[in-house]
C-alpha cells in the first residue's frame, strides 16, 4: 500500500502551508524582509471597531452567505486588498493600492493573501488586547498598509506552527505516516469547510424540533433559553436568528452587521449574549489550542459601544459560519456544558444518544426515504430493519444504512460525533504528540472500526437476515463502505485519506480479501450529513445515481493518477465530486420554503 503513495509521500517534505484552497504568503514573502516581532504593535493607532469591521468584511468576502463554498479566487482577493485601503469606490487606474496589487500579481494564481482562518486568528487576538487608539484618525496609506502588514504577518505566524515537517517522519512512520499527516494539519485545515444555509438551518431546525417533543429535553430546553437569552419560546428564538443571520447582510458592502433599535429590547438581550465577550486567555502562538478560536465560537458577534451620534445599536458579525452553528453544532456543545453538564441532568452519554440515536440517524433516514421515493430499482433497509439476532446471540444492529442498486450495495455507518477540543486530536504538532493518541478508540468513537470489523468483514454472516432478494445477494456483489459523519473535519481530504488507509488496514489484518468470487470491496468514501442534504433532490429527481458519485470519487482519488496529476488527488473529497455534478438543486424542495417550517 505505501508504493502506491510513494510519489505524494515525497510531495508532503515540499508542503508549504497549505489550506487547500491555496499557499498563504507571508509577510517576509511579500516585503523580503523578517516580519516584526510584536505584530499587533503596527495596529495601535487604529481603533478597535475599526480592526474588527476591515477583518469582519474581509472574512465575509472569503466566506460570503449567498455560497455554500469558501471563495479564494484571485478577483476575491483582490477586493479584500482594496477593503483594507479604502479603495472600493476607485477605478483599478486611480486606486490608492496599485503598489500593493501590482506586487501580489507577481506571486502565482494558488498564492492567498487572505483566508478564513488567517481572519479568525487575527480577530481573536485583536478582541483580546486594547490600548489601541480611541478616536477614528484621518487615515492614509500608511495606516492601512498596517493592517494589510498585520495579516501577513499573522500568516507568517500561522506557517511557523506548520513547519516543523521532518524529512524522516515518514521513514520513521511508514504507512502511519499518513495518520499523522492528518491530524497535523488537522488545527489549520479545520475552517476550510462551508455549507449551505438553508440546509444547516434546517438540521438545525429539525434538531430544535426533537428536543421539543422530547419530554426529558423540552423543559430543559426552555429553561435553558430562558436562562441565557431571555427568551420564552423557542420557536420565536429560532426565528429571530434565522432572520438575523439573512438580515445582516450588506451586499453593497459585503458585510454582515445588525444595526438595530435602542427599544427592540427583546432582540438586544439576544444579540447582546451572542456578543457578551468571555475574556478567554489568548494562548500563545506555539500552543495550537490557539486554533479552537473559542472566543468568536461562543460569542460571533460584536457590539460597537462606540458613541458616534447614531440612533441604534450596531453588532458586527465576526464569522456568518459561526453564527450559524451557533443553532446547531455549537449548541449542542453550548447546552451541555453550560446547562445540562453543570445542573447534573444527565450524563455525556446520555445527551450523545439523543443526538445520535433521536435525531442525526433519523434526519439521515428521512433524507434516504425522500431521496428514493418511487425508485423501485433501490432497496433501502435502516435502523430496526438491520436489528438481527444470529444464532447464540442477543440482538445486534448490524449497521445503519443499506442500499442496493443491482448488485451495487452501500453499507454506511452514521456518526454524530464532533472532535472534541480536549483529547489532543487538535493539537498534534509532532510525533511524540501523534504517539500519544489512543486511535483504537478514535477509529471506534468514529465509526470505522465497526464499519470495517462488523458490517463490511460479516456482511455475508448477516445478508440472510437482511429483507432484500437474496437471490442477488447470493451472487458476486460489490459494496461500497461509507461512514456518514457530522463533523466537517472528518470529511476532510487529509482525514479522510487517514481514513481509508486504516480501513483496507482493517480488512488486511484480518485477512479479509478485498475482491474474490463473492464480492468486491470498494474504497471508503465519507459523506458529510450537509453533502447528503444537497444531493437528495438530484437523486430524488432520478438526475443522479449515488452509486456513479462513489464511483467517480474512486476514480479521481486513485493513486495511479498521481503520474498525471499530482499528488494531491488523493485528498479529493465526496464535496468536489458534489461540486462537479450538482450545480443546481443543492436544496430540496421539501425544505426550501422556511415558511412551511414554522407551521404548526
Amino acid at each position: 500500500m505505501l508504493g502506491l503513495y510513494i510519489n505524494y509521500l515525497s510531495a508532503v517534505n515540499k508542503l508549504n502551508y497549505t489550506n487547500m484552497m491555496g499557499i498563504i504568503v507571508k509577510f517576509s514573502e511579500f516585503y523580503a524582509k523578517p516580519a516584526p516581532i510584536d505584530s499587533i504593535s503596527l495596529l495601535k493607532s487604529i481603533p478597535k471597531e475599526e480592526l474588527i469591521a476591515t477583518i469582519s468584511a474581509i472574512n465575509a468576502h472569503l466566506n460570503p452567505i449567498t455560497s455554500s463554498h469558501l471563495d479564494d479566487s484571485r478577483k476575491t482577493q483582490i477586493k479584500c486588498i482594496r477593503v483594507i485601503f479604502l479603495d472600493t469606490e476607485n477605478s483599478l487606474r486611480n486606486s490608492f493600492c496599485t503598489q500593493i496589487l501590482s506586487r501580489y500579481s507577481q506571486f502565482p494564481k494558488q498564492y492567498a493573501l487572505f483566508t478564513r482562518s488567517a481572519c479568525l486568528y487575527a480577530l481573536q487576538e485583536i478582541i483580546a488586547n486594547n490600548s489601541f487608539a480611541p478616536e477614528t484618525p484621518e487615515y492614509n496609506f500608511d495606516l492601512r498598509e498596517r493592517i494589510f502588514k498585520y495579516l501577513l504577518c499573522v500568516n507568517e505566524r500561522i506557517q511557523a506552527q506548520n513547519d516543523n515537517f521532518n524529512e524522516n517522519d515518514h521513514a520513521q512512520l511508514g504507512e502511519k505516516f499518513f495518520e499523522y499527516f492528518a491530524f497535523k494539519l488537522l488545527p489549520f485545515n479545520q475552517y476550510n469547510y462551508t455549507f449551505n444555509s438553508i440546509n444547516s438551518l434546517y438540521k438545525s431546525w429539525t434538531l430544535f424540533k426533537n428536543l421539543k417533543n422530547n419530554s426529558f429535553f423540552e423543559p430543559h430546553i426552555t429553561n435553558y433559553l430562558k436562562e441565557q437569552f431571555n427568551v420564552e419560546d423557542m420557536e420565536d428564538f429560532f426565528k429571530k436568528q434565522m432572520y438575523t443571520y439573512f438580515g445582516s447582510y450588506d451586499r453593497k458592502l459585503q458585510l454582515n452587521y445588525i444595526n438595530i433599535r435602542p427599544e427592540e429590547t427583546e432582540q438586544i438581550k439576544i444579540l447582546d449574549k451572542l456578543s457578551q465577550r468571555n475574556n478567554f486567555p489568548l494562548p500563545n502562538d506555539n500552543d495550537l489550542n490557539i486554533f479552537n478560536f473559542l472566543e468568536i465560537k461562543k460569542s460571533p458577534l460584536y457590539r460597537n459601544y462606540k458613541k458616534d451620534g447614531k440612533d441604534h445599536i450596531t453588532y458586527v458579525m465576526l464569522d456568518s459560519d459561526f453564527f450559524l452553528d451557533k443553532l446547531y453544532a455549537l449548541f449542542i456543545n453550548d447546552f451541555w456544558f453550560d446547562y445540562l453538564q453543570p445542573k447534573d441532568i444527565c450524563t455525556r452519554n446520555d445527551w450523545g444518544s439523543f443526538i445520535g440515536t433521536d435525531f442525526f440517524e433519523p434526519f439521515i433516514e428521512n433524507i434516504f426515504k425522500e431521496a428514493f421515493h418511487n425508485h423501485n430499482r433501490i432497496i433501502f433497509r435502516s435502523t430496526d430493519q438491520l436489528k438481527f439476532t444470529l444464532p447464540r446471540t442477543t440482538e445486534t444492529e448490524y449497521a445503519d444504512f443499506y442500499i442496493r442498486d443491482k448488485s451495487n450495495i452501500i453499507l454506511a455507518e452514521a456518526k454524530s460525533n464532533f472532535l472534541p477540543a480536549n483529547n489532543g486530536l487538535k493539537t498534534v504538532k509532532d510525533i511524540n504528540d501523534y504517539s500519544n493518541l489512543r486511535m483504537d478508540d478514535f477509529y471506534k468513537n468514529y465509526g470505522l472500526k465497526q464499519l470495517a470489523l462488523k458490517t463490511v468483514i460479516k456482511f455475508h454472516q448477516y445478508k440472510t437476515f437482511i429483507e432484500d432478494d437474496q437471490n442477488v445477494l447470493s451472487k458476486k456483489i460489490t459494496i461500497f463502505p461509507v461512514l456518514i459523519v457530522n463533523d466537517p473535519i472528518l470529511s476532510s481530504g487529509t482525514v479522510a485519506l487517514a481514513f481509508r488507509l486504516k480501513f483496507i488496514e482493517y480488512l488486511k489484518d484480518n485477512n479479509f480479501e478485498i475482491e474474490n468470487s463473492i464480492h468486491r470491496i470498494m474504497p471508503l468514501a465519507i459523506i458529510n450529513i450537509t453533502e447528503l442534504q444537497q444531493m437528495e433532490q438530484s437523486l430524488h429527481d432520478r438526475e443522479e445515481n449515488i452509486f456513479n458519485f462513489l464511483r467517480y470519487l474512486f476514480s479521481i482519488t486513485n493513486p495511479a493518477r498521481i503520474a498525471f496529476e499530482g499528488n494531491f488527488i488523493v485528498l479529493r473529497t465526496f464535496e468536489q465530486v458534489l461540486g462537479k455534478h450538482i450545480k443546481n438543486k443543492l436544496i430540496a424542495q421539501r425544505v426550501i420554503n422556511l415558511k412551511k417550517w414554522f407551521k404548526k
